[in-house]
Parts: C-alpha cells; sequence; structure tokens
C-alpha cells in the first residue's frame, strides 16, 4: 500500500512539474512579435485605418496591452483622427490563432471612461459587440469637429461587423448631464441647452449613422431627433440631414422669444416646433 501512495505522489509529482514547464516555455517561445503585427494588421485591415501606438506590452500568460493608440484614416487630401484610445488590452486568442475567427476580449480606457468587449477576426467579416461606461462626450475627435460645444458622459452598446471594411450595426446610448453650446440658428446666438438625459438608438451603414428614436429632455425641454449622420469618406465631405422636434416651458420660451417668433409656423397642434439642420457637418444650415 506504502508503495502505491509511494507511486502515486511520485507520477502526481512528475506531472505538475511537466505542466509548469510547458507553460514556462510556451509563455519564453511564444511568438509575441508576429502575434502583434498580426493583431494590428487585422484590426487596420478589418476597420480601414491606420494605427499608431506609444507603447506595447505582455501580460501574463497571454494577454496584450497597448497605450496611447490613435486610429486615423487618409482622405484624399488630409488624414482624419477617428479615435484615441489611452489604454487598450486584448487577450490573444491561443485556440483561434490559426484558425478563420479568432476570437478576443478587449478592455479600454477611452476618453475618460472604460470599454469591454469582444472581437471576431473573421477574413471576410469582423464582428465587433461592446459596451462602454462614463465616456467624456467632449473628447470624442469626430465630435470635436462639429461647429459646437459637447459635453456629458455617455454610456451605451454596440452591434457592429464590417463586411469588405465597411461597417453595419447598431448603437444605443444614453447621455447624461449634457449640453449643447455655441450654436447659432437664423443669426441668432442660443443660450447653452442644459441636456439632462438623450438615449436611442443608431444604425450604422457604411459611412450612415441613422438616429433612430432619439429622446432627449431637460427641467424646461423635451424632444426628439431624427435623420441622418454622413461622415467622412473617401467620397467626399460629410453631410447633416437632422429634424428636431422639440417643446419648451415657460422659462425657455422667454428666452428663444425671438427665435421662436421665427419658427412659429413650424409649430404643430400638440405645440411641438421643429427645425432641420443640413449641410455640410462643419457649417451646417438651419432652416424650418
Amino acid at each position: 500500500m506504502s508503495l502505491i501512495r509511494k507511486n502515486i505522489k511520485s507520477i502526481i509529482a512528475y506531472t505538475l512539474f511537466s505542466l509548469v514547464v510547458f507553460i514556462l516555455f510556451l509563455f519564453l517561445l511564444f511568438p509575441r512579435e508576429e502575434i502583434k503585427s498580426r493583431l494590428i494588421y487585422e484590426i487596420e485591415k478589418g476597420t480601414a485605418t491606420e494605427i499608431k501606438t506609444k507603447g506595447d506590452e505582455w501580460i501574463f500568460p497571454l494577454g496584450l496591452a497597448f497605450s496611447g493608440m490613435e486610429f486615423t484614416r487618409k482622405g484624399e487630401t488630409t488624414t482624419h483622427t477617428l479615435a484615441h484610445i489611452d489604454r487598450l488590452t486584448l487577450d490573444v486568442p491561443v485556440k483561434g490563432i490559426l484558425s478563420l475567427s479568432p476570437v478576443s476580449v478587449l478592455m479600454a480606457d477611452v476618453y475618460g471612461g472604460s470599454v469591454r468587449g469582444l472581437i471576431t477576426l473573421r477574413r471576410d467579416n469582423r464582428i465587433m459587440q461592446a459596451n462602454w461606461t462614463n465616456v467624456d462626450l467632449a473628447r470624442i475627435d469626430p465630435i470635436r469637429e462639429i461647429p459646437a460645444e459637447n459635453a456629458g458622459r455617455v454610456s451605451g452598446d454596440l452591434v457592429l461587423s464590417l463586411t469588405n471594411n465597411m461597417p453595419e450595426g447598431q448603437i444605443r446610448l444614453l447621455i447624461k448631464g449634457g449640453k449643447l453650446g455655441k450654436i447659432k440658428v437664423m443669426g441668432f446666438a442660443l443660450p447653452d441647452i442644459p441636456v439632462d438625459e438623450l438615449q436611442g438608438g443608431i444604425h450604422i451603414k457604411e459611412y450612415t449613422l441613422s438616429l433612430k428614436d432619439v429622446h432627449f429632455k431637460n427641467s424646461d425641454m423635451k424632444g426628439t431627433i431624427t435623420g441622418d449622420i454622413q461622415l467622412r469618406s473617401e467620397k467626399g465631405p460629410g453631410n447633416l440631414n437632422i429634424s428636431i422636434r422639440f417643446a419648451l416651458g415657460e422659462k425657455l420660451k422667454k428666452e428663444y422669444q425671438g427665435l421662436l417668433t421665427l419658427i412659429e409656423r413650424s409649430k404643430d397642434r400638440e405645440g411641438y416646433y421643429t427645425l432641420h439642420i443640413k449641410g455640410d457637418l462643419q457649417k451646417p444650415a438651419f432652416t424650418i
């Protein structure tokens, strides 16, 4: 009996030793640089962007972290910055490295908030699922190009597929503590508009964002936003075609009295006004 126990202990010890050696050699001999280059290549190819990073490091056992990540896209005459990510961590999909659809878990610190998601890197169809919390709206690069002051914290989720480098999917978002400022309508400079809450869905199809059932409100205003935002692409500059339907309380009616007089004919039976925003992203025009 003692001999059997001794043999069992030896077998267990040898197995554990072999396992530790295997893990150690796997970690030491793992092709880190090749995998890092492959991940960057796949993300660039899948998103049709160019990626620059300030630094990277491997996290035990097989995680990869990038710092100071910048996504850009070259246009006909200029290069557009699409996003900055302070820190992005990806697990390396060991089982799927040599497969056609490796799946990787990502976590990121971006614009003062956090993101967690999954990326499936298929050859012909790349899929991303993610949710994010507390992202600072004022720091998002494409939004900073819009000629207005935007503020607020954004949470939400998305499901996005990339086929032939063209995105398609859905975003749901919630903005709290927001503000719109430095807006002119028909020559009138509007006072800053607090947005206590804005929520709704956005459909993405190639370079077009379609706003679906987006609602906003504050203590003296409520309304909806519908329409399309055409982002900049290789084919030309972006443009807007958006309708804002809103109702005001007594306080804001006094502040906006001059503007409301000009758009009185857009008022419907329910007491809502409608403004249309059309034209170039940099110089949109407000009409009724």
